[in-house]
């Protein structure tokens, strides 16, 4: 391939700021995160460039520093029900495997019990309602 042929597809690909448009372990996280609780509701799905993606960094930086002057943590937000909400997410879009090991390491951080056998369990009742994993729809 030639060298113009990969800059120009490089260039379209990712035209910019803020990670790629497909469903792998940086929007899969961020994305259920705001199950999680661990980020504002809308936050994930803004495009990096945009002027509302300021705002919602803004936003955020207003909540954080509440939370800090409250004493609020990560421990008083996260739960075993809030990894499930995260989880069920995950499973839901078709989400990066990677977030099982993401869960599993944040679960264990916050002293929740949360096993790959809870994965499991969310995975069999939850249904991939829209495989946003682009990757996958190739063919």
């Amino acid at each position: 391939m030639a060298a113009e042929d990969f800059e120009g597809i490089e260039r379209n690909a990712c035209p910019s700021t803020g990670s790629c448009a497909g469903m792998y372990t940086a929007n899969t996280m961020s994305y259920s995160f705001e199950a999680l609780g661990m980020s504002l509701l809308g936050s994930a799905n803004m495009a990096n460039p945009d002027e509302e993606k300021l705002q919602s960094a803004a936003q955020s930086a207003t909540v954080l520093v509440d939370a800090v002057k409250n004493g609020l943590k990560p421990r008083d937000i996260l739960t075993r029900k809030s990894i499930e909400n995260a989880v069920a997410l995950v499973m839901a879009t078709g989400g990066s495997t990677n977030a099982v090991l993401h869960y599993l390491a944040i679960a264990h951080a916050a002293d929740i019990d949360w096993t790959l056998d809870d994965c499991e369990r969310v995975r069999r009742k939850i249904p991939v309602l829209c495989d946003l994993n682009i990757a996958r729809q190739s063919g």
